[in-house]
């Protein structure tokens, strides 16, 4: 048997409140093959960033085990693992050049390197000509490519991604969402994709995955038959994607309400 990148086996959570015990995650198992891509989708609450915070050394877990190409994570953050945030987490006294420079500098690259390997990154991502700039004379979507280009930098194994899209406006996460699926295509790592959005995801995704209402848990999944590589935009108007969405639907209103969002 060939073994998972990425395998999440009985995992829950739970912590107390001031008048009960609340479990937030209830023996999800879930494996990621090796230059896999897998979407999370699920209710607000059930606890999809959560799982990956996990998985990032960032939370821990009470119950079950997760395994990076068959070792035990065990607690701490673990290596061969990058996380690209909701937040672009730029630092802002920093240049683009040096925040994708960053990782390299920690990751001990000898620093006669460092020139040739930014600008090759700043490339692949677009911003060839923003070396210098401070991010906040950057557009949201062109920070979230310099966040991408500093978690291309660490080259990890694995890429845990929460809601990276989220905050931008519906144009331009279609643009980003399609820069990023054509860098994904080229890089070939195992990703995990938290998102809201079941078109973004489908369209990302080899597989996507459906998680219950808190406490969360895997209710389904669905393989993605859509040939790569793929168009970002086109891909949404094919047989394929309408029954898929559909079927992903159907399992998402099945399930209850948030009570934050009950009438």
């Amino acid at each position: 048997m060939v073994t998972p990148k990425l395998s999440i086996q009985n995992l829950s959570l739970s912590y107390r409140t001031k008048q009960t015990r609340h479990l937030a995650l209830n023996g999800v198992n879930l494996d990621l093959a090796e230059r896999e891509f897998v979407a999370i989708v699920g209710p607000s609450g059930c606890g999809k960033s959560t799982l990956l915070k996990i998985i990032a050394g960032l939370a821990s877990h009470t119950a079950g085990d997760i395994y990076l190409d068959g070792e035990n994570l065990g607690e701490g953050v673990p290596k061969g693992v990058g996380m690209v945030f909701q937040n672009d987490a730029l630092l802002p006294w920093r240049t683009v050049r040096e925040n994708v420079r960053l990782p390299l500098v920690i990751s001990g690259m000898p620093k006669s390197d460092h020139a040739a390997r930014v600008a090759e990154l700043l490339e692949l991502v677009g911003l060839a000509g923003y070396a210098d700039y401070y991010p906040r004379q950057l557009s949201g979507g062109m920070r979230k490519r310099v966040a991408l280009a500093r978690t291309l930098a660490y080259d990890p194994q694995l890429y845990l991604m929460d809601e990276p899209f989220g905050p931008l406006d519906a144009q331009t996460r279609i643009r980003i969402g399609g820069e990023f699926l054509k860098i994904w295509e080229r890089v070939g790592k195992s990703v995990l994709f938290v998102t809201h959005d079941v078109e973004e995801a489908i369209a990302l995704a080899d597989r996507v995955v459906v998680m219950t209402a808190g406490p969360g848990r895997i209710k389904s999944e669905h393989l993605v038959p859509i040939p790569r590589p793929r168009d970002f935009e086109e891909v949404r108007f094919t047989d394929e994607f309408h029954q898929i969405r559909q079927q992903i639907w159907h399992e998402l209103q099945s399930e209850p309400l948030p009570d934050s969002v009950k009438p």
